[in-house]
Parts: C-alpha cells; sequence; structure tokens
C-alpha cells in the first residue's frame, strides 16, 4: 500500500504511570540512558533524561533490565518476558535475538529473561537468565541459564537455578531477579525462592551462597564494584514472637560467609501492613569513589531514598514525598542506578516517574515531566516516556484547546487547557488511584469524571468551573454506590443545561439534577452498557453490551438493532448518524471486525475484517474519514494489536498507519473537533500518542 500519510509521536501527558523495571546509564556517554517496563516497552534519552524517546520494533512489551555492552558503543541488550532482545542503534530499535530457547508463542510466554551479561574475557559470548524481576510471570524457562558464543545468535541452555541448587536438567527453576558480575570475575545471580549463586567458571556451573548473621531471608545482595571483600544484603522484614519487624541492611568484609547490621541512622516503621512496613528492595554501589550507597524504603509511609558517603557507617535522607516536586503521587519508593562517569549523578524510578540526582543525592528532580511554565506550578508536561495505560481522550466539544485523558491507577484526569501543550490534575478528595474512566462536558463549564478499575472506584469528579475546581461524589450520602459496587463506565452531560448528568455502572443508570452533589437511580433503565450519541439526533443513544446493540430515545424503551453483542470493543456514532461498532478480541471470529449500522437503510455493513477491533472515530467535519484501533492483552509473546487502520473513502479501502507507534495495543482514539487533521490515541501501556492526518491525503489499500 501507499506509505503512512501519518506519523505518531508521544502526547507527552505527564507523568509514566506504569511500572518502569529498569534503567542504565551507559558507560560510553553518561548522557545515553535506556529504560524498560512492565507493560511499556522501553525509552532512550540520550540528553540526560530531559527528553525521552520510545523504542520501536518489539513484538510485545514487558521488559526486564538492560545491558550496554562495555567495548560496543551502540549496542544495548534488554531482558523480557519475550526472550533477549538486542539494539544496535543504542536503544532506538529493537531486534528478538532468541534462536534456541523454546518457540514463540501468541498464546503464552515461553522464554522469560531478565538480564543478559557480556563476557569481556571472551568475544561474542553472552549469558542469560531466566526470570522478572517484577515478578510479572513465569514459564518453563524460569530460572534458565543460557549461553551464546556468536553474540546472541544462537543460545543453548547451560542448566538451571533451582531450590535445591544448580541443576543441567532443563526444569522450572527459580525466578532469577537480578544477574551481574562481580569485581573478581566471579559471576552472580539472586534468586527469590533460592538467595545467591555463584559461579568461578564463567556461567557454567554455580553454586548456591550460604550467608550467616542475617536474621531473615534474603531479599537481594550486591557486591562492591571495586573492593572484592564487601558484600551487602537486603533482609526481608521478619516475624519476631509474633511481631512484624522492619527489613533491613546488613554488611559483610569477608566476602559474603558473614554479615553485621549496617543501616544506622535510616529510620524505619514498623506495621503490622506489609505495605506500610519499612523494606527495601535493593542496595546501588556507585563504582566511583567515594562509592556513594543508595537505598529507597519502599513503604508506603515511610518511602524515602537514603544516601551513604562512608561505607553504610551513617546515612542521610535525600528524598521523601514532600520533598520532592513529581507530576504524579506516589513517594519515592524506587530502585536505583548509579552513573558509571559521574560520581553525583544516579537515578531513581518507579511505577509513575523517573528521578535524578547530580549532587549525591541531596535533591531529585522529576526527569520523567517540568513544569513548562514556572508561573503555572500545577501545570505540567510529559518529556517523552510515558506509560499509561489508556482509558479514553475526551476533546471538549463547546472549548477550543481543552481535553481530558483518563488512565488508570494514577491517571484519572489529567487536563489540558492549552491545546495539548501541558497538563493540570483533576484535584479531589478522592485518591489519586483506581484510575480514570471517560468524561463529558457542556457549554457552561461542567465537567464530569467517571472513575474506577478492578472492580472498585473512586465516584463521580465533578467541576462546574472549566475544571479549575473539583468535588468527587461517592457513596450513599450523594445516592451513589459504595466503592466496591464496581468500576463506572459511561458519562453524559446535557450540553445546554450541566446540572443534567447520568452515569453507568454495572447495576444501572443514575441521573443527577443538581450538578452531581445527588443522584438517584433510574429504576426504569432497561438496560446499560457502552454507548454513544446520535449527533444528529439529540437524545438518541446507541448502547452495546453482552445482548447485542440497541437503540433509545429514553433509556426505557430499547429497540434491537440486530447485531449480536458476544465481543469486546467500543461504539462510536458518526456525523450522519451511523453506528460504528467494534467486535474483537473474543467472540466468534468470523464476525468480528469494524460493523456499521446505517439507520437508514436498518442495515449493518462490514466495513473491516480485524479480528481485534478495539476503537473507533470518525472526523466530525468529514464521516468519511474513519481510524480504527487495534488492541490485545498481555502474557504472551506477540501482542496481537495490529496498530491503527485508516479509511479517506468511508471504509471502502483501509490502509495500515504504524509508522512511529511504539505500542500497538490501542484501547482510544479521538479527533480534535476544532482541528480534525489532528488524531490523538490511547496505547495500552504507552500512554497517549498524537499524528495529524492531512485532509488533503486519498489513502491507497
Amino acid at each position: 500500500g501507499a506509505a503512512p500519510s501519518l506519523v505518531w509521536e508521544p502526547l507527552r501527558e505527564p507523568g509514566c504511570g506504569g511500572a518502569i523495571v529498569s534503567l542504565s546509564v551507559s558507560p560510553h556517554d553518561a548522557a545515553h540512558l535506556v529504560s524498560g517496563g512492565d507493560m511499556l516497552g522501553t525509552a532512550v534519552s540520550f540528553d540526560g533524561g530531559e527528553n525521552w524517546r520510545p523504542g520501536l520494533g518489539l513484538p510485545s512489551y514487558e521488559m526486564a533490565s538492560v545491558t550496554f555492552h562495555p567495548m560496543k558503543t551502540n549496542v544495548v541488550w534488554i531482558g523480557s518476558c519475550m526472550g533477549p532482545f538486542v539494539s544496535t542503534d543504542g536503544g532506538r530499535s529493537w531486534e528478538s535475538r532468541r534462536r534456541g530457547m523454546p518457540p514463540p508463542s501468541r498464546g503464552r510466554y515461553t522464554a522469560i529473561v531478565e538480564k543478559i551479561l557480556v563476557d569481556t574475557d571472551t568475544p561474542g559470548r553472552l549469558l542469560a537468565f531466566g526470570g522478572s524481576s517484577r515478578r510479572w510471570s513465569r514459564c518453563g524457562t524460569t530460572g534458565a541459564v543460557w549461553a551464546s558464543d556468536n553474540d546472541g545468535g544462537d543460545w543453548r541452555r547451560v542448566g538451571t537455578l533451582t531450590k535445591d541448587g544448580f541443576t543441567t536438567n532443563g526444569v522450572e527453576g527459580v525466578n532469577i531477579i537480578k544477574a551481574w558480575k562481580g569485581a573478581d570475575g566471579r559471576y552472580h545471580a539472586f534468586a527469590d525462592e533460592a538467595g545467591w549463586f555463584i559461579s568461578s567458571d564463567r556461567g557454567k556451573t554455580w553454586v548456591r551462597r550460604q550467608v550467616e548473621g542475617i536474621p531473615t531471608h534474603l531479599a537481594s545482595v550486591t557486591t562492591h564494584p571495586i573492593e572484592t571483600g564487601i558484600v551487602w544484603a537486603v533482609a526481608a522484614p521478619r516475624n519476631a514472637e509474633g511481631c512484624l519487624l522492619p527489613g533491613g541492611l546488613y554488611r559483610s568484609t569477608d566476602g559474603g560467609r558473614t554479615f553485621q547490621p549496617g543501616d544506622g541512622g535510616i529510620r524505619k516503621t514498623a506495621d503490622a501492613n506489609p505495605n506500610l512496613m519499612s523494606h527495601f528492595a535493593d542496595i546501588e554501589i556507585s563504582p566511583l569513589p567515594p562509592h556513594r550507597m543508595y537505598v529507597s524504603d519502599m513503604s508506603w509511609h515511610s518511602t524515602a531514598i537514603w544516601t551513604s558517603d562512608d561505607g553504610g557507617r551513617s546515612w542521610r535522607k535525600g528524598a521523601d514525598r514532600k520533598s520532592i516536586a513529581t507530576a504524579c503521587f506516589a513517594g519515592p519508593g524506587c530502585r536505583l542506578a548509579a552513573s558509571p562517569a559521574d560520581a553525583r549523578t544516579a537515578y531513581a524510578y518507579n511505577s509513575e516517574y523517573v528521578l535524578k540526582t547530580v549532587d549525591g543525592g541531596r535533591t531529585w528532580t522529576d526527569m520523567t515531566a517540568l513544569r513548562p511554565d514556572v508561573a503555572k506550578p500545577d501545570n505540567w508536561r510529559g518529556r517523552g516516556w510515558n506509560g499509561w495505560c489508556s482509558k479514553a481522550i475526551v476533546f471538549n466539544p463547546y472549548r477550543r484547546g481543552q481535553s481530558v485523558v483518563q488512565m488508570m491507577d494514577a491517571g484519572r484526569g489529567w487536563i489540558s487547557d492549552d491545546g495539548l501543550q501541558s497538563w493540570h490534575y483533576a484535584k479531589g478528595d478522592a485518591s489519586p488511584w483506581l484510575g480514570g474512566v471517560t468524561a463529558a462536558f457542556s457549554r457552561d463549564g461542567s465537567v464530569y469524571l467517571t472513575t474506577g478499575q478492578f472492580g472498585a472506584n473512586n465516584g463521580v469528579a465533578v467541576s462546574r468551573d472549566g475544571g479549575a475546581t473539583w468535588r468527587v461524589r461517592q457513596g450513599a450520602p450523594h445516592g451513589l454506590p459504595e466503592a466496591d459496587a464496581g468500576e463506572y463506565g459511561g458519562v453524559w452531560a446535557d450540553p445546554d443545561r450541566g446540572c443534567r448528568a447520568f452515569v453507568i455502572l454495572k447495576d444501572g443508570l443514575y441521573r443527577t439534577e443538581d450538578g452531581g452533589e445527588t443522584w438517584k437511580k433510574d429504576e426504569t433503565a432497561a438496560t446499560t452498557g457502552d454507548f454513544a450519541e446520535d449527533p444528529t439526533h439529540p437524545g438518541r443513544f446507541y448502547v452495546r453490551n453482552a445482548q447485542g446493540v440497541f437503540e433509545t430515545d429514553d433509556w426505557r424503551d430499547f429497540r434491537p438493532l440486530g447485531l449480536p453483542g458476544e465481543s469486546d470493543g467500543r461504539i462510536a456514532c458518526d456525523g450522519r448518524g451511523r453506528v460504528l461498532v467494534c467486535r474483537g478480541r473474543t467472540g466468534d471470529a468470523t464476525r468480528r471486525g469494524l460493523w456499521r449500522y446505517d439507520p437508514r437503510t436498518k442495515e449493518w455493513t462490514r466495513l473491516h475484517g480485524e479480528t481485534l477491533a478495539y476503537a473507533v472515530a470518525a472526523d466530525p467535519s468529514d464521516p468519511a474519514r474513519i481510524i480504527l484501533t487495534t488492541a490485545d492483552n498481555p502474557y504472551h509473546d506477540f501482542a496481537g494489536g495490529h496498530g491503527v487502520w485508516i479509511s479517506a473513502d468511508d471504509g471502502t479501502t483501509w490502509a495500515r498507519a504504524n509508522d512511529g507507534l511504539h505500542v500497538r495495543r490501542l484501547t482510544c482514539v479521538a479527533f480534535d473537533p476544532f482541528d480534525p487533521e489532528l488524531v490523538v490515541a490511547g496505547t495500552g501501556g504507552g500512554g497517549f500518542v498524537r499524528a495529524r492526518w492531512p485532509k488533503n491525503r486519498i489513502e491507497q489499500p
């Protein structure tokens, strides 16, 4: 077909929003960073994190640890749930290198790899380790140690790390969460269920190391980058006579045979709730003098980054929730990476952002978002490393330049008032987590946001002043269900009377007549589901649910339109009043695809046979221009999403439009009604992307 006429680029909404699981600094260039996430794919920065770009070419997006080749400047390896990947252009693009491992599957993971190590003593030799530090998933190769003698062109299984030690049998073993080469030239690995392993023969055989002086099981081990006798261990929280005690840090000076406490000065929190108990994931030690050490308390309450300049004899707090300015809300419970080129520079990363210090841990800066205008401290702009699981992009049809993006987790209600240049959060009295679903606007400045994920919700957020201030309404005092009643679905607001709105929950439809202060369940509403309003017939709605597709003018009488409803997918209505329905992922494959209903002929037409069709939008100024996105769930080697399809001739012919698209699972899409050549789409794990689709371009199939 023709070359793509639109090129996708990150929207740059604030924060990351997905769990960043790795970040590494190039030993060749301190400004060169590569990072990976649990559903995010990868990102690369060439200016120390000021700006990021997504990595391209991945078949799925559940990543693990990064390894820069110590001799080859632009060669980078990364582990993943889909096996090892290599980049020869510094992290801009990736290729799978898993020949010799189990063949990939479209139904599961078959070769999960956490880390790849380069054997600097033997050109072309690599080691790969089976596991996931994110604890994302397991497979038959968990615990495996692999070797390659031709730069990853072919792999052979050396053996497996198990609870009982090392075996050459090809059994499923323990989950390897880290692997590294020590200062003494030996190889090390650490696994959840079995602890610390050491190889003295370049990875051919492994011995499980027993330790003394630690009163509970190990959570991690780190060897000193220069001094071979010094080893640090992280101990997990422990139960002592019925009392749960915090985790701790321990230091060894005899190569790890015996350990003594080494966390003096770190203020720790004890709590019966493990999430509120002080615990640590790992220790980072700078390879440069004075070998500054970093550790992070992962507790939700006492979360902080601690730094030591004297080998762990004393610690100082460098960051806590009050001392850092970030777009997102989590405290600095982070994993850490020290720069190999600058003793004062290090990075910290978690599920919402990346932090950077250039003064040895005394101050930290958000490297996933920035404030573009110091006069507007609540406004943020992303730097290009985004990992949100997107739910909706909604443009305000009555106010040019205003839009809302809704995402899972801490992504409830980020609003732009300046044409997608910066974003501010819809502040309210509810928790920022549990995600957002969608939004609705009125001409008088009323805005309604629905929330929820994983069977729970945070109520309905309402603004009556164009998004400047917010209140959240939830539960019986306001006539709404409680948090555990499920997640909200769609929302509608009266275009001319913003005090009138309704929201959808799994048990029915709830209406408000007073601007969201009180709500009442509409007992006459016969059914609910995903819906779209007919722009040519105000008050007419088309509803899609498990029973099919229906037309209603009052939510009491529903006219079935004849399309079965067994598949996933979204519904939309174009500027001619025609109904667009995506039917993908589940159900009868012969009936999947994009379907359109014309109320004048009362007939359905299958516009596209895409079996993973999920979201659709039509240009509000020209309904013949249609954009279709596809989506699939994770947990297999190949993400099934095929990306984006576009048609400029009313669905007669279609062309792929994936140029620049780093994640091909897309869950929502919309045209800007004031600038219909601008399209924004949301991915399932890579945040939002934008592209311009010129109207004068005729697509070729």
